[in-house]
């Protein structure tokens, strides 16, 4: 099996998805009362590094959680297409921003 390579894009997307993935995780677990803060995998602070951006932009970065966050509105199971939609979106808005 060969594996293919991905663009930076293309990884940075993925990421983006998994980190949107595993907020609605975290937000379900939160839900059902249990203790899920240990269950956060802080993948945005990979994404930002990878893209170059500091975490010293505080308002940004809180900015871009709190967008983040609008993937507990959306059901990703049924709608696929909206955690795809919602990614592409915050790639471009930190590609806009930074580079």
């Amino acid at each position: 099996m060969k594996i293919k390579n991905m663009t930076e894009k293309e990884l940075i997307l993925s990421l983006i998805k998994d980190d949107l993935t595993n907020i609605r995780l975290v937000h379900g677990l939160d839900l059902l009362g249990l203790d899920s803060g240990n269950y956060y995998l802080h993948l945005s602070e990979t994404i930002f590094k990878l893209i170059g951006i500091t975490i010293d932009d505080t308002d940004f970065f809180e900015e871009y959680m709190d967008e983040c966050r609008t993937v507990n509105n959306i059901d990703i199971f049924k709608h696929p297409e909206l955690l795809n939609s919602l990614a592409l979106s915050l790639y471009n808005k930190l590609i806009e921003e930074y580079t």
